[in-house]
């Protein structure tokens, strides 16, 4: 089996997150470039991806915000064809290992109402829904605002 490698991005990843993103999520909630390059640039931004031999197969941005203390998952994508594999807990378990290091208490989310898989996932993984918000995403579509203390 494959060994997973879990690194930051680097801007030579950008394409691949960018078709891995537009797969992962319908015309109104995906990112188009400007967005996703706006995410991965922001202050406190980081980048990290699963990549087995060679190819980006799932990607977390996280946005830190050290001086609360506290963090945002931006955006968590994996291939289709590798959901379910384990990536996405990856991920996500060293996304929490560099904000214990940073000194981060809470860690939150929106996940859109309607998407059971990922509302599952993130309860699985010790997030709660806190409320909901209306009319989140450009679709019109509400979203849950979950949270994870760290």
């Amino acid at each position: 089996m494959t060994k997973t490698l879990i690194r930051h991005a680097v801007t030579r990843d950008f394409q691949s997150l960018l078709e891995i993103d537009e797969a992962s999520f319908p015309g109104g909630v995906a990112y188009d470039a400007a967005e996703l390059a706006y995410f991965m640039n922001r202050h406190g931004a980081e980048t990290i991806v699963a990549e087995l031999d060679g190819t980006i197969m799932a990607f977390l941005i996280m946005e830190v915000h050290r001086t609360h203390r506290t963090a945002t998952i931006v955006t968590l994508d994996v291939r289709e064809t590798h959901r379910r594999t384990g990536l996405g807990s990856e991920l996500l378990k060293r996304s929490e290992e560099i904000l214990t290091d940073y000194g981060v208490e809470a860690y939150d989310l929106q996940v859109d109402v309607t998407n059971r898989g990922a509302i599952n996932f993130y309860k699985k993984h010790g997030f709660t829904m806190v409320r909901t918000l209306r009319n989140y995403y450009a679709n019109g579509n509400d979203a849950y605002l979950m949270v994870k203390e760290l």
